[in-house]
């Protein structure tokens, strides 16, 4: 069954026809044991990177509608909640894109600043932040650029980001550094 993949035919003799149809069904239980672990990594990495947004729209959401506001104040927060669907529907995009090709022909790197990224991500954040009195700052040594995948770097700031407002303490401050290497200033 799928819970004992794990399990293995017994090959006491491996040269005769027996054996060798044994160690031949071994071979494909391994694989598809490879296949499942695999898919529940995938499962839980989609899970995670989907929550994200999910989780911002929901507080956005809910920040709007605790206290009665102008027409200017609905319309920040229903924005807000607009870029997150945005971001929503690109993740959906690419798991699609990930679903028909490999992962390598998905990549589009492009030039960015990453002081830039790193203010996006901080901005998209900081509602999350805001609900258990958390800070997000950004502080930047000089310009820092590269040349990457925009949408998947986004992600693995904002997971990291997400990550620390989590397991942080209530009243903390997160802290994006960015800064060049050593010898590199820019592109």
């Amino acid at each position: 069954t799928a819970s004992r993949l794990d399990e293995r035919l017994p090959v006491s003799h491996p040269d005769d026809e027996l054996g060798e149809l044994a160690t031949v069904f071994n071979r494909t239980l391994e694989r598809l044991e490879s296949s499942f672990d695999q898919m529940r990594h995938f499962t839980s990495d989609v899970s995670h990177e989907l929550r994200t947004p999910l989780m911002a729209m929901r507080m956005v959401g809910e920040v709007a509608l605790r206290q009665p506001r102008q027409a200017d104040g609905y319309r920040v927060a229903i924005g807000s909640m607009l870029e997150e669907a945005d971001r929503l529907s690109t993740l959906v995009d690419r798991l699609l894109t990930l679903s028909r090709v490999s992962a390598a022909a998905s990549v589009r790197p492009e030039a960015m600043d990453l002081g830039v990224l790193a203010d996006e991500v901080a901005t998209h954040l900081r509602v999350l932040a805001d609900e258990r009195q958390q800070q997000i700052t950004v502080r930047q040594e000089g310009r820092a650029a590269c040349i990457a995948d925009r949408v998947l770097l986004r992600q693995a700031l904002a997971n990291l980001v997400d990550n620390a407002l989590k397991y942080s303490a209530e009243g903390s401050t997160v802290e994006l550094a960015v800064r060049a290497a050593d010898g590199l200033d820019g592109l």
